[in-house]
């Protein structure tokens, strides 16, 4: 059951992680007129969805969740993407912004998606 599930347990642990992370650890410090403090909301909502998703894999089966695997490694992808490409972050590399928030969310996605790939590629593998 562990090993089967295994794939599905790390991501919800990674997204969790990514989601409370953004509101504590490494949340900007940025005022909140900054574009960097909007890049923060905008990782902790998508963290959140990415949670629902996560979560969504425990219930689904077949190629529905292979299927969730891919969706949710695609989340990940624009989830790297938000801070610095999608929204800009302050200028000053010695900001919390890019010297903290940025390279966290970076690794956690990082993370999510090739979790995620290999979940689906199992699913895959599994159905076949």
């Amino acid at each position: 059951m562990i090993k089967k599930r295994s794939t599905d347990i790390l991501n919800v642990l990674l997204a969790v992680i990514l989601t409370v992370g953004s509101l504590t650890f490494f949340k900007s410090r940025c005022g909140a007129d900054m574009h960097c403090h909007t890049a923060n909301t905008v990782i902790t909502v998508i963290g959140a969805a990415l949670i629902a998703l996560t979560v969504l894999s425990f219930v689904l089966k077949g190629k529905a969740k292979t299927i969730l695997s891919f969706v949710t490694a695609a989340v990940a992808v624009v989830e790297l993407l938000i801070p610095g490409v999608i929204v800009s972050l302050c200028m000053m590399p010695s900001m919390s912004c890019r010297s903290i928030m940025r390279p966290w969310t970076m690794l956690l996605s990082v993370a999510i998606a090739f979790v995620s790939i290999v979940g689906g590629i199992m699913n895959l593998r599994k159905d076949n």
